[in-house]
């Protein structure tokens, strides 16, 4: 019976389970911000009478979500290069 080979450990760039992390992390924060940033401008809507600031703050939610995206992809992206 041959001995069953044992394969490599993956590079820590090329890990799945990294990965998945990563796009989870992503879908959560950007979520959370888009969802924050609504919940947050339908107050301001509430207290003021109106009914556009919801819109702004959902705006606001997701750039402030892509901006965080962006830092967790270049953070990821370091860490993956050993640096």
């Amino acid at each position: 019976m041959p001995e069953s080979e044992r394969k490599p450990p993956l590079p820590p760039d090329e890990n799945p389970w990294r990965a998945a992390g990563l796009v989870t992390a992503i879908g959560a924060e950007l979520a959370v911000c888009v969802g924050l940033g609504w919940w947050i401008g339908s107050v301001v809507d509430g207290n003021r009478g109106t009914s556009t600031w919801y819109l702004v703050g959902l705006v606001v939610g997701l750039v402030a979500g892509i901006g965080s995206a962006v830092g967790l992809i270049r953070k990821y992206a370091v860490k993956g290069r050993g640096k």
